[in-house]
């Protein structure tokens, strides 16, 4: 292997070492590089990690394989050391607390991690709003992972059963599905009481605190640049993780690092996951393959793991070249579909990006009381084109004038406080577990952990289309909220007309070369946009 496994080598453990970005030298059992050495999983040196969050932030270029190997290299450093310290016998005879673990079940948990992405298609998460947009109910990229994962066992000699494919996907799923097949309904089959700790190690769905979100949180955070306050390194250090009452457990005296942790998360979203620019390029990216599929067929590829294999974030290379590769005639609905995706493409590559017109927050009283679940319906380009009032855009404000956008940023579960879930314990020694309430700390935590940011994007360059998309926002806004409502920035002023009158002012100052190529481009992406 190369890249990442930079001198790679074999030791009597039978692990394999190599050199990580993030976690410097690391190693892996045998096990998983029979995983590794598969044409499914090195798909995934194809995949970046953060989609087109590159074209923001130029680091950005890590992918989902150096990612898969972290969380597989914490998720067996963590597995192992509860095994060692509190697996049965060993554990009974060191006088200290023995849970029901066995020596495999490091190996299904370091399984989990490695193969958790297997899933994932181009472009990062904006792939799941593509497939959303065409219409393909219930696409979630964990159920692909698992079906992958199937298809690598039976397809190459790596050493791993159905059963144990079946284990590994409820790992990666964070809880026992059913596997009636198996004789064991309700996951019975395949896990006994007692083991609800090992499914909080990679995919944590108790409170959030798994090896997953530590290893990207991490990654990302170095890759971009940006600073969070997490000491991730000591989040997992051996002595400070302990299964007490069917949970993974951290001291006390960890608890300011574990908000730091669901801090860091916060952080991320806030500054690089939904940054406006990076939302832009999403965007864009997600009208491309629409735009694209009739030539691509992507929701064909979607049925089998197979050819869903053929997909990685080579696909915006794909449509740009799309002639010169394929060199076939095109029928004239590929032809305006080709058309129209090169388009977008071109337009990322010269920074051209969908213009953003403004943003506000949902008022935290409407998420409190989940009036926001009920009203969110209403937030539409339709709904918002139909709030302008103004004169200034030729023809008047249209729905695919508008790009709205909802952005959720949390520390991981909803408006709760993830960290009231995460169990302590006083001291090493410890025999019980308690848990850190929110009144406990009051001054230090926030009241409501979740935020809704409402966003509003037009895919022209036209500055009056930025206005009008602002102030039908702001319209919007005060008919469904009221009007205390504040935009993130205050709405611009209408420039004044030149030779006064609607009439003059709705192309005064453009060429008409300019003017034009605005009219065409706007009826290209409303095609595009209906057929989204």
């Amino acid at each position: 292997m190369d890249g990442i496994f930079t001198g790679a080598s074999s030791h009597d453990d039978d692990s394999t070492v190599f050199t990580d970005t993030v976690d410097g030298t690391t190693s892996l059992p045998a096990y998983c590089i029979k995983v590794i050495d598969t044409p499914p999983f090195q798909r995934l040196r194809g995949l970046w990690a953060l989609g087109v969050t590159k074209f923001v932030f130029p680091g950005a270029v890590h992918t989902r394989f150096e990612h898969s190997l972290g969380v597989a290299y914490k998720a067996h450093k963590v597995a192992r050391h509860i095994w060692k310290q509190q697996g049965g016998e060993r554990a009974a005879l060191a006088g200290g607390l023995a849970v029901d673990m066995e020596e495999e079940d490091v190996k299904f948990v370091t399984l989990a991690g490695l193969a958790h992405d297997l899933g994932h298609g181009p472009l990062s998460h904006p792939f799941d709003h593509f497939v959303e947009r065409m219409g393909v109910p219930d696409w979630k990229h964990e159920h692909m992972s698992a079906r992958i994962l199937e298809y690598l066992a039976d397809t190459y000699d790596v050493g791993i059963s159905r059963s144990d494919v079946a284990r590994i996907t409820d790992l990666i799923h964070g809880a026992p599905a059913e596997h009636q097949q198996l004789g064991g309904g309700g996951g019975g089959g395949l896990w006994r009481p007692g083991r609800r700790f090992l499914f909080d190690i990679v995919a944590n769905k108790r409170n959030g605190v798994d090896v997953d979100k530590v290893d990207y949180l991490q990654r990302d955070a170095f890759m971009c640049g940006v600073r969070v306050g997490c000491d991730f390194d000591r989040l997992l250090k051996k002595n400070f993780i302990k299964v007490l009452g069917d949970e993974v457990c951290y001291p006390w005296s960890e608890y300011g690092n574990v908000l730091d942790l669901f801090r860091a998360r916060e952080a991320m979203h806030r500054k690089v996951y939904t940054n406006r620019k990076n939302k832009a390029v999403e965007l864009m990216a997600v009208d491309a393959l629409v735009a694209a599929e009739p030539l691509l067929r992507i929701r064909e590829r979607l049925q089998s793991p197979q050819d869903y294999l053929s997909l990685d974030d080579s696909v915006l290379s794909t449509i740009e070249h799309y002639r010169i590769n394929y060199r076939r005639p095109l029928d004239d609905a590929e032809e305006r579909a080709l058309t129209a995706a090169q388009g977008i493409v071109r337009r990322l590559r010269t920074r051209q990006l969908y213009r953003f017109g403004n943003q506000m927050t949902v008022p935290p009283e409407y998420l409190a009381d989940s009036r926001w679940e009920s009203m969110k319906c209403r937030f539409t380009p339709a709904e918002v084109a139909a709030c302008y009032g103004g004169s200034e855009v030729p023809g008047g404000l249209r729905p695919e004038d508008i790009i709205c956008d909802e952005n959720k940023i949390d520390h991981t579960m909803g408006g709760a406080n993830p960290a009231e879930r995460v169990g302590f314990f006083a001291s090493h020694d410890s025999r019980d577990k308690f848990y850190i309430t929110q009144h406990q700390v009051v001054g230090i935590l926030p009241h409501f952990f979740q935020e809704r940011v409402l966003r509003v994007f037009t895919p022209h360059q036209d500055e009056r289309y930025v206005r009008a998309i602002e102030e039908a926002l702001a319209r919007w806004c005060s008919r469904h909220f009221g009007g205390g409502v504040q935009l993130a920035t205050p709405v611009r002023p209408r420039r004044p007309r030149e030779g006064g009158g609607a009439a003059a002012g709705a192309g005064a100052g453009i060429p008409p070369h300019v003017l034009a190529r605005e009219v065409a481009m706007r009826e290209v992406v409303g095609c595009m946009r209906q057929q989204g």
